[in-house]
């Protein structure tokens, strides 16, 4: 049942349809990815921001497909996926979102953002999100070529709890960004801390700027 939530700040009302349908992560697919910094008492509003552009998305000359809202646990970050054809839909996303008004719509909410164009670079297991799984997931950023982070494949598949990973590379391959799907958070935190994937991917960043347990919040097909 859709819930309404009013931004306050903008007097705005939008609609948020959490849940959504199961959404699949195919190799060598192209995912712009947006990671957004909030204040703890804006993520709602975070939320039904994004939720908003990538209607809008689907609708333009972007022509989004898949996408998923996904929200920190902590409430300090939203992170939005949006599956596209191309560099030139890339072009079209970045550019419609940062228009007049739907800029003011976007940063009204965000303390900082990074948009950056990815490609699926690897899948490990199950490559699909259902939010109506109570299975646990976190999104983690790394300043690694996804070429290097191949070797990651034989660790992760082997650690407890582990239900599925995909690894995404920047289009220009500078850096690279994970997404674990395993049974329990405390199995993704205990993996991410084994001397494996510590030689492979480096320590968790201190101030957790890097790595962030996340629920989903909405997919769209």
């Amino acid at each position: 049942m859709p819930r309404t939530h009013e931004d306050r700040q903008r007097h705005t009302p939008t609609d948020h349809h959490a849940g959504g349908p199961i959404l699949t992560f195919a190799p060598n697919a192209w995912w712009a990815i947006d990671v957004v910094h909030v204040a703890a008492n804006r993520a709602d509003a975070g939320i039904a921001a994004y939720e908003t552009l990538i209607e809008k998305a689907r609708t333009s000359a972007a022509k989004a497909h898949a996408s998923v809202v996904l929200r920190s646990t902590n409430h300090r970050r939203v992170i939005a996926l949006v599956h596209l054809d191309g560099h030139e839909n890339f072009k079209h996303l970045a550019s419609s979102w940062d228009d007049h008004h739907l800029s003011s719509e976007r940063h009204a909410v965000a303390e900082s953002s990074s948009l950056a164009f990815y490609r699926t670079a690897l899948v490990w297991g199950d490559a699909t999100l259902d939010p109506a799984s109570t299975d646990a997931c976190a999104f983690e950023h790394i300043n690694h070529k996804s070429e290097a982070l191949r070797a990651l494949s034989a660790p992760v598949a082997a650690a407890r709890g582990f239900r599925g990973a995909t690894l995404f590379g920047t289009d220009d391959d500078g850096a690279s960004a994970i997404l674990y799907h395993f049974t329990h958070i405390e199995e993704i935190e205990a993996f991410r801390a084994t001397p494996e994937a510590l030689r492979i991917l480096g320590p968790v960043d201190a101030t957790g700027d890097t790595f962030y347990p996340v629920h989903v919040i909405r997919t769209f097909a």
